[in-house]
């Protein structure tokens, strides 16, 4: 199954007055984010970096460096030792491995990302955070502060409903844009657990 993840752009433009520190529409500085911003509807492969011009609140516009590099499709023992609800139960979790650098001159700490999952129903789901001592995958927000220049790498947990799986990772601040998509391989839980054995049957041998 191929991963897409889908990056949408929306730079609002504010026209300012003349004594505004912003730069208003059609100025050298916006026409410059324009210019960096990834087109909406390219496709990337897994790995490969857009660039991300959005307005998370109505005074702030958001520059920001993406890619997702990493999808792994887990089994439910990851929820082991917490109390499931019946969404969880009957959920299947992904842990999304996205890298972010903040390429704008706002701070954009604990602001949330819009990156949806999209299954293959055409339903659209947002990260769930954990929190406490789920450090497999800790869900979240950007840190505060995430200033200009600021990069991290996040895990993020998404869960596909009533058995449904993933089709692609939309970024969409607003509905009906054009996604940015990555395509690429999703991790399967097999996989997984046989590359942990093999780790720990070379740990064991080195031991002995």
């Amino acid at each position: 199954m191929f991963l897409v993840t889908a990056l949408a752009l929306s730079l609002g433009a504010c026209a300012g007055s003349e004594t505004e520190a912003s730069p208003a529409p059609g100025t050298p500085a916006t026409a410059a984010v324009d210019e960096a911003a990834t087109d909406p509807g390219t496709a990337l492969d897994l790995g490969e970096t857009a660039t991300l011009v959005w307005q998370p609140t109505t005074t702030l516009t958001g520059v920001l460096d993406l890619s997702v590099d990493a999808v792994a499709e887990q089994s439910q023992s990851v929820f082991d030792g917490w109390v499931r609800d019946d969404v969880m139960a009957a959920s299947r979790p992904y842990f999304v491995t996205v890298s972010l650098t903040n390429a704008g001159e706002s701070d954009l700490g604990g602001l949330d990302v819009p990156l949806y999952l999209r299954d293959d129903t055409g339903a659209l789901g947002a990260p769930w955070t954990l929190g406490g001592d789920f450090t497999d995958c800790q869900s979240g927000p950007m840190p505060t502060p995430f200033e200009p220049g600021d990069e991290i790498e996040m895990c993020l947990l998404y869960l596909a409903p009533d058995g449904a799986r993933i089709e692609d990772m939309v970024f969409e601040p607003t509905e009906g844009y054009d996604p940015i998509s990555w395509t690429g391989k999703v991790t399967a839980p097999e996989k997984q657990e046989r590359d942990a054995t093999r780790r720990s049957d070379r740990k064991k041998r080195g031991n002995g």
